[in-house]
């Protein structure tokens, strides 16, 4: 990304999630259906389906799709300035500006099996530009 001011992630519209900066739930307004980047943001989301599609995009164009396979949440995360000076490996300092991290996991609990049995997640992420 070349601006965090001007990045949104579309596809999490009505889901919940956990945010770790407040350390508070809430849930994801329906409208407006993108996510922006304002500050801070440490977020867990758990959307509806585990199958979807996101899209994070720069001044309203489409540059990255994320496609979920049986992965229950979404990590979105951006250290903005202060937290960024406070993180010794992080390089350039104001590489904050241009980086936004939009990944899938089983992140909010465990996946429990019984023996014998298997899981299977997956994620595709496809450069539209």
């Amino acid at each position: 990304m070349q601006d965090i001011s001007t990045t949104t992630v579309e596809g999490l519209a009505g889901a919940p999630y956990l945010d770790k900066v407040t350390a508070s739930s809430a849930t994801a307004p329906a409208s407006p259906a993108t996510l922006s980047i304002t500050g801070e943001t440490d977020r867990v989301y758990t959307p509806a389906s585990v199958e979807t599609t996101l899209t994070v995009s720069e001044k309203g164009t489409p540059a990255f799709e994320i496609v979920r396979e049986n992965l229950e949440n979404v990590v979105v995360w951006n250290p903005w300035e202060e937290k960024a000076k406070g993180i010794k490996d992080f390089a350039p300092k104001d590489g904050w500006k241009e980086m936004l991290c939009v990944e899938a996991g089983q992140v909010a609990g465990w996946t429990k099996l019984e023996g014998g049995d298997a899981w299977e997640g997956g994620v595709t992420i496809k450069a539209l530009l």
